[in-house]
This record gives structure tokens, sequence and C-alpha cells, in this order.
């Protein structure tokens, strides 16, 4: 058992190098000098007022800013009116089950503007959004991701996901499409045809966005900016988000795993191999003291050396224990976030399956604009029925 666990442990370690391909630029987009406030900024909100408290940091974008705010309940209809009296634009949209995917969708006919930022209300962005639109469009994207770092670096608990943020954002060099739901940018047009093909199923709907996209042939680039986000700042309050992640991550590898395999078979083999597969093994060094002894540093001591060699653009101090913070997340979290998958499914009635087929579909820019046009005039007709501003209804 040992020389099969220290085998697969070397060759997961080794692919644990791919962050060194971030070195590579071929896929990032760095902003200029040149600006365009050619752009709308979408913030899905429902569910209490509390989550847009950090308003004020994006005054300076208020005019290029469209608040999708989900108002069934008196107080989020009340305050989407304080919102205005404010000076923000608003779109009242009522459902059911409100998620952030649903609300952009819904809200994107009523966008004029070339590009599209989605933006979750508690992330704050930087002055440098014009320069970034900008630079996008001379690079001519469909599709960008975008680094999200924590905000309130304050504990161990904060701190630890400070670094593991620094580190996956370096994966969006070489893998763009790994779009995170705290903010990403994409032409209008690819943006709808997108949504128009979206599960909309949460926890995942972020990162779906852009499987989807590859799963298009779009043209997906990594825009090299930073949003910033709070994190959870206790373990109980952590737990509970990677449970949503790890029951979102358990949906992508394995509900759609037909998908994954024919568009994306090393990464998939990769993710099911070091996150599932190994699992038994991870457990079974853990319950054999032989196992603990002698495999264990020795693992540990590679996790250290490879995290500070492929990570050395994020070199931080925390890395010497980070493997421990790794790997009690790993042990633990994948089967819990397993079982409340389909805790969720069942509530749901719905397996959460790609809106996409197992091809990949090249659509050009041009034949994407033709093909929806029809489309986009009808929303805008039926939006404009109601009125910005006014009770809406979900597409």
């Amino acid at each position: 058992m040992s020389h099969v666990m220290l085998i697969l442990a070397i060759g997961l370690v080794a692919f644990d190098f791919q962050n060194l391909l971030s070195w590579w630029g071929g896929r990032t987009i760095t902003p200029g000098e040149e600006s365009s406030t050619d752009f709308t900024i979408i913030v899905p909100l429902f569910g209490h007022p509390r989550y847009f408290d950090r308003r004020a940091e994006l005054l300076r974008y208020q005019p290029n800013v469209l608040v999708a705010l989900e108002v069934s309940t008196p107080l989020m209809a009340a305050f989407a009116q304080q919102l205005e009296n404010e000076g923000w634009r608003v779109n009242r949209i009522v459902m059911e089950s409100p998620n952030p995917a649903l609300l952009i969708r819904a809200c994107l006919p009523a966008v004029t503007t070339t590009y599209t930022l989605r933006l979750d209300a508690d992330t704050s962005v930087g002055d440098d959004i014009a320069q970034a639109v900008a630079a996008v469009e001379a690079a001519g994207a469909d599709l960008c991701s975008i680094k999200c770092a924590v905000a309130n670096r304050t504990n161990a608990v904060t701190k630890f996901q400070a670094l593991e943020y620094r580190m996956a954002m370096l994966a969006r060099h070489f893998r763009p499409w790994l779009t995170s739901g705290a903010c990403f940018l994409g032409r209008t047009d690819a943006l709808i045809r997108i949504m128009n093909l979206h599960s909309m199923w949460t926890p995942g709907e972020d990162i779906e966005t852009g499987r989807t996209a590859l799963a298009l042939r779009m043209r997906i680039r990594h825009l090299d900016i930073v949003v910033e986000t709070d994190a959870p700042d206790t373990w109980s309050a952590l737990f509970r988000q990677r449970r949503l992640w790890w029951a979102g991550t358990f949906r992508h590898w394995w509900i759609n795993m037909d998908r994954n395999l024919l568009q994306l078979p090393v990464l998939t083999a990769y993710y099911l191999a070091a996150i599932w597969v190994s699992l038994y093994f991870k457990w079974w060094t853990l319950i054999s003291l032989h196992e603990l002894i002698y495999t264990m540093p020795l693992v540990i001591v590679s996790y250290i050396v490879v995290t500070a060699i492929s990570n050395v653009q994020v070199l931080s101090p925390w890395m010497l224990v980070f493997p421990f913070y790794s790997l009690a997340q790993v042990l633990v979290m994948p089967p819990i976030g397993a079982a409340y998958y389909f805790v969720v499914a069942w509530r749901r009635r719905r397996l959460g399956r790609y809106g996409f087929g197992l091809r990949r579909l090249r659509i050009a820019p041009v034949e994407l604009e033709t093909r929806l046009a029809p489309w986009v005039k009808l929303e805008h007709r039926r939006i404009a029925s109601y009125g910005l501003g006014e009770p809406g209804r979900p597409v």
C-alpha cells in the first residue's frame, strides 16, 4: 500500500507544478493607457440589503452600474426605492428562487453597452475598469476571468484563504475559463448566448459561465486586474462555504463527467484522481501508524517545496503550514460536499447537468449576433413594457 500511495503522491505533486505555466502571458490581458466607458456593471442582489453595504466604493462607476434586484419581499422592494433615491439604476425582478446567474440572465436584455461585468454586491473594484475594458476590446476577447483577492486578512482563517486565493488565481493565466462569481467581464452578446445555455444551478453557477464559453469555443482570456471580497472569518463559516463549493465541485466533475472527459480529458482525470480516487489512500495513511510515520512526512515536505516553487510569484511564510490546511480540507470536504450535492439535487429535483452538448461548437461573433438579434429585441421590448425600475419577470 505504501508504494501505491507514494507513486500516486509523486504523480499528483508533479502535476501541481502546473502553476509554473502562469509565467506565460499568452492568454493574459493587461490594461494599458486607453480607456472605454462602453460597459455596464451588473450587481445581482437578493436576500438582504446588507450585502450591498459597500456600494459607496462603486460611486465612481454609478452611471455604469445596473443593480439586478430581486424584490419579492417588502424589505427588498423598499431597498429598491432607496437605491433609486441614491441615484442607482435598478432593475426590479421577481422570482421564487433567485441566484446570481438567474438575475444576470434576466438583466442582460436591458444592457445596451458592448461589455458587461458581473460584480457580486460584496466585492469592490479598483480604478482601472475603463482601462481594462479598452484592453479587452483591443484583444477581441469574448469572456475574461478576473483575479479575486481576500480583503479581510485579519486572522488565521482569512490569511489561509488569502494565500489559497492568490495561488488559485495564477491558474487563470493558462485556464482563463475558470471564472469567479466575484467578478468576470464579457461581451454582452456572448454573455447572452452563455446564459441561454446555462443550467442556472447553484452552487457552481459562476464557473459554469466560463465552462460554457469554453464549450462554445469563444475567445476566453484572463484580465489581469484584482477585485477584493470578504472571506469567511471563522472556521464554522468557512466550513459552510466550502460545503457549498465542494458540492459544486462534485457536480462539475462527476455529474457532468461525460462532457468533461471529452472536452477536458487530462484536467478531468487529474481532479478525479487527486480529489476523489486518492481519498481512500489519504485516509489509509492517517489510519495506519506505519504509513503515517514513513509516508506522510515525505508528502508534506514535497508539497511545501512544490507549492513554494510553483507559486513563487505569491511566495508567503504561510506556505510552511499551508499543507496541513489543504490536507484537512481534501480529507474532510469531498465526501461532505458530495453528500450535500445530493441533498440540494433532491430539493430541486434537478441534477445540474450542463446545457451544452458533448461536442465543442464554434459560433462566430457575427453569426452569434445574427442569431440572437431577434431574441434580444424581443427581450428589450418586453422589459421596456415593464420599465426599468418597475417589477419585471425572470427570463
